[in-house]
């Protein structure tokens, strides 16, 4: 049996209440629309990024925060190693086969690219006109997936924007059920899937997925079957979505529903992790490996935790890091030197 860890985020109760209503649930108010943000009072005890000089050789755990900070941990002794600074809303992350890590920066509409152990932007993609709140990167091509949540408005409607090899200008598709977009992967073959929603009466959530397979143009909605046949997917917001290396991974809370898609969807399995409703990363050793992300908000674990758990054998978490976060949200795993033969 194929055995690898997930590391996941439990963000406490008050901590995800704030982050549902400001920036992933629509509110009476409007929902994220977030056009009036401002940069976060950053509560690092530096005053600028840094970073441990041992971390090249190191496997990286990336931790985005509340607070616009990204926390950089060892991946296999837990240490915190790093901060990365100036972020105004850092969401979802993503690594590519050389190890940088991709972070989406909702409130600043832009993505920002930092090589394994680096303080300093590589480049930071414009994203103006639209918030991108997560992404994936192909491992075939190194074309990078954004999911963007919504345009600038909150009424604009999300889409997905593919920047082929991570450069130049995205081609962007749309689809009408992911009117605003959550979260989407890559398989090993260069498929991907995303997943969004619709709202109903201002509140009531119609989940839905769409596929691109690769190569194609075609953006269509694709009925994965729900986990409960009696309410499907309605009410039920999916933010995680990842390749496990054999199945797709669909995340919407304390399960992995895990998919194959051929001819048509089919519901696998299911693993049990518990206290997780949140960002999920596979983690493996092998060379070249990619991580492959999840999104999500747990509303009750009570703590700002980031968990570990065997997979797929699931249950209780192996792991928990308590320290250095802040409302943490997104997790994206790179591979150290050392790693990458």
């Amino acid at each position: 049996m194929r055995v690898s860890r997930l590391v996941c985020i439990a963000a406490g109760v008050a901590a995800s209440a704030a982050m549902l209503s400001a920036c992933t649930l629509p509110s009476a108010q409007g929902g994220p629309a977030r056009d009036d943000i401002v940069p976060p009072v950053v509560t690092s005890a530096h005053h600028a990024s840094w970073m441990e000089p041992r971390t090249s050789g190191e496997d990286l755990l990336y931790v985005t925060n509340g607070n616009g900070i990204v926390n950089v941990y060892t991946y296999s002794q837990q240490e915190l190693v790093g901060e990365l600074i100036n972020f105004t809303d850092p969401k979802g992350e993503c690594t590519d086969a050389k190890g940088d890590v991709y972070i989406t920066d909702y409130g600043a509409d832009q993505i920002d690219e930092y090589a394994h152990g680096g303080t300093s932007p590589l480049r930071v993609i414009d994203e103006s006109g639209y918030k991108p709140y997560n992404c994936a990167i192909d491992p075939k091509t190194g074309d990078l997936a954004v999911a963007n949540y919504t345009g600038d408005g909150y009424e604009s409607e999300g889409n997905l924007a593919i920047y082929a090899r991570a450069k130049g200008k995205p081609t962007y598709y749309s689809n009408a059920d992911l009117y605003y977009l959550n979260a989407c992967g890559y398989d090993k073959f260069g498929d991907l899937l995303a997943t969004g929603f619709t709202l109903f009466s201002g509140t009531f959530l119609y989940t839905a997925f769409a596929y691109l397979p690769a190569k194609s143009k075609d953006f269509a909605e694709i009925a994965l079957p729900p986990p409960d046949s009696s309410f499907g997917w309605d009410g039920v917001e999916v933010q995680g979505i990842g390749w496990d290396g054999k199945y797709w991974a669909v995340e919407p809370s304390e399960h992995l529903y895990e998919y194959s898609i051929n001819i048509k969807p089919e519901l696998v399995g299911s693993v049990e992790l518990e206290g997780a409703d949140s960002p999920i990363a596979f983690y493996g050793a092998a060379a070249k490996k990619q991580a492959t992300q999840a999104i999500g908000s747990d509303g009750f674990s009570g703590s700002d935790d980031v968990y570990y758990w065997s997979y797929p054998a699931g249950g209780e978490p192996l792991v928990k890091i308590t320290h250095g976060l802040d409302h943490p949200f997104g997790v994206a795993i790179s591979l150290g030197k050392v790693a990458i033969r």
